[in-house]
C-alpha cells in the first residue's frame, strides 16, 4: 500500500513534463506559422505594384487588378495581426517573456541557414 501513493505522486510530475513538452511544441509550431506569415509579408508592396508595372489592355483592367491585389494584400496584413494578436500567440510571447527573465543569457539565436526546411509548415525544424 506505501507503494501505491509513491507511485500516484510522480505520475503527475511525468504527465506535467509530457504536456509541458507537447506546449512548447505547439509554441514552436505557432511561432513558425507567424516568422513564415511576417516572412511572406516583405512581397506585399511588390505584388501590390506589379500589376502598374505590366502592360494592361485598358486603365480599367489595369485598375481592377491593381485593387485586387490591393485587396489582397490587406488580407494577409490582417490575417497575420489577428495571428500576432490573439490568445495563443500572446500566451507564447508571454511565456517567452518569463523565459527570457529567467534565464537572459540561455538564449541561443537561431538561424535560417541552420534550418534548410524552416520554410515548410509541414517539417519539424
Amino acid at each position: 500500500m506505501d507503494q501505491q501513493p509513491t507511485t500516484n505522486a510522480e505520475a503527475p510530475e511525468g504527465g506535467r513534463d509530457v504536456s509541458d513538452e507537447a506546449r512548447l511544441e505547439e509554441a514552436m509550431e505557432r511561432l513558425k506559422l507567424l516568422h513564415i506569415k511576417a516572412r511572406l509579408l516583405r512581397e506585399t508592396i511588390p505584388k501590390m505594384i506589379d500589376p502598374l508595372i505590366q502592360k494592361q489592355p485598358s486603365p480599367d483592367i489595369m485598375f481592377a487588378a491593381f485593387m485586387k491585389a490591393v485587396n489582397d494584400a490587406q488580407a494577409n496584413v490582417n490575417e497575420f495581426t489577428e495571428l500576432m494578436r490573439d490568445d495563443i500567440s500572446q500566451d507564447v510571447f508571454a511565456q517567452a517573456d518569463k523565459s527570457r527573465e529567467e534565464k537572459p543569457m540561455g538564449i541561443t539565436p537561431w538561424r535560417h541557414r541552420d534550418h534548410p526546411d524552416w520554410f515548410r509548415m509541414d517539417s519539424k525544424a
